[in-house]
């Protein structure tokens, strides 16, 4: 009996070890680098199930080209992409699964060389 429950125990620890966080390039935004920069806005949102990040960029051209390289660095981890293109406006999503979560992260341009991105998704796919 004692044997069945060391390996119960044991198996418990190795699934909790397995998780690890989406190490997404997208968190790089918000990092504190961009935290005195005028032209970028962030937002942080915790709650008991859901985690949110949104970034806004106004009139940086600059920031608004390193906000997409990082986009697309993390597009070979999604299990599902989008993108949305209408009167000139662009929107593109991707869905990441980690730890058997999804994550679901945005990307919106606007005309004035400005963006906004979002990282969505329950607790448990962070940690």
């Amino acid at each position: 009996m004692k044997k069945y429950i060391l390996i119960f125990v044991l198996s418990l620890v190795s699934i909790a070890a397995s998780a690890t966080p989406p190490k997404l390039h997208v968190e790089h935004l918000f990092d504190g680098s961009y935290n005195n920069n005028p032209s970028v806005s962030l937002n942080i949102s915790r709650d008991q199930s859901q985690y949110f990040r949104g970034c806004s960029v106004t009139q940086n051209k600059k920031i608004l080209n390193e906000v997409t390289q990082l986009f697309e660095k993390d597009l070979p981890k999604a299990v599902s992409t989008k993108q949305i293109i209408s009167n000139g406006t662009q929107f593109r999503s991707m869905v990441i699964m980690n730890n058997g979560e999804e994550i679901y992260i945005g990307l919106s341009y606007d005309a004035d060389d400005g963006c906004y991105l979002f990282i969505r998704g329950p607790l448990n796919a962070f940690k």
